[in-house]
């Protein structure tokens, strides 16, 4: 694998969703095993799965990047959705008082996802460069951020999963500063940016986070939001195909990663 050039300041950014973590279980699966610990009942997962995959859909075209446009709060967005999914099975009162809560609690925090088995040992990995470092060699120092299109929960999810996540965002970059002992420096979401990959315009956000890094780096795992999105902005790529399911839509040669744990002998 190629190396990183010395003395290069590196800002190296992940995809969250799909690249760190995934669902837990289905979507479907999860909302219905709540709503019926809050009393619902009629339905089944595949009926939930289907009403949230057109809610989902319908919500995103009529209010897309989670209602940013309108000044709407992401939680009141997925409220809509949440509403939308079990309404064909709410009484006259509606639904229960702390279905919707109990679901956005849930899916804000680790109790609805999984965490990859590479992740916290790739982290591990990189802190121990860092102490090695001793802050002599920049090079050998990233700062680590994710670039992801998602809204607020994606912070509070990686902390739940141990990670320690810094509090820059965009938007306030300027009254959050760089912590050192921090896994992941900063976070840029699409809500915050109005923007969304594979549109520049949020790799351009994320670049301005960080001032004097020079060299730029992406890793996820969708190779048109990800990959080519970031080589589109002037970023340096790596697409993580853990399974190697994207073989197919890939011609010629393509920097790939089958986990994170390979990305450590290109930084270090």
């Amino acid at each position: 694998m190629i190396k990183c050039p010395k003395h290069k300041r590196l800002m190296l950014t992940f995809d969250a969703f799909g690249t760190l973590f995934t669902l837990r279980e289905a979507v479907g699966k999860q909302y219905a095993e709540v709503a019926r610990r809050h009393g619902l009942s009629g339905f089944t997962d595949d009926q939930i799965t289907s009403n949230f995959r057109q809610a989902f859909k319908s919500e995103g075209d009529r209010l897309p990047n989670y209602g940013k446009t309108l000044g709407m709060k992401p939680s009141q967005w997925w409220a809509n959705i949440i509403d939308a999914t079990f309404h064909p099975f709410s009484s006259e009162k509606g639904l229960p008082e702390n279905l919707v809560p109990d679901l956005l609690a849930r899916f804000s925090s680790a109790a609805g996802y999984t965490l990859y088995s590479d992740v916290l040992p790739f982290f591990k990995s990189l802190r121990q460069i860092k102490a090695a470092s001793n802050g002599e060699s920049a090079w050998s120092e990233p700062i680590v951020g994710i670039i992801t299109n998602s809204d607020d929960r994606v912070p509070s999810i990686l902390s739940n999963f141990g990670l320690q996540v810094g509090l820059r965002r965009h938007g306030n970059e300027f009254q959050a500063s760089v912590q050192a002992e921090d896994d992941i420096n900063f976070v840029t979401m699409s809500y915050d940016v109005g923007f969304e990959k594979p549109g520049s315009e949020i790799f351009d956000a994320a670049k301005q986070m960080v001032p004097g890094q020079d060299r730029f780096l992406h890793v996820g795992d969708d190779l048109q939001k990800d990959y080519y999105a970031a080589r589109r902005a002037g970023w340096e790529g790596f697409l993580l195909d853990r399974d190697a399911k994207q073989n197919q839509e890939i011609v010629g040669p393509l920097p790939c990663l089958r986990n994170l744990q390979e990305l450590i002998s290109y930084i270090k």
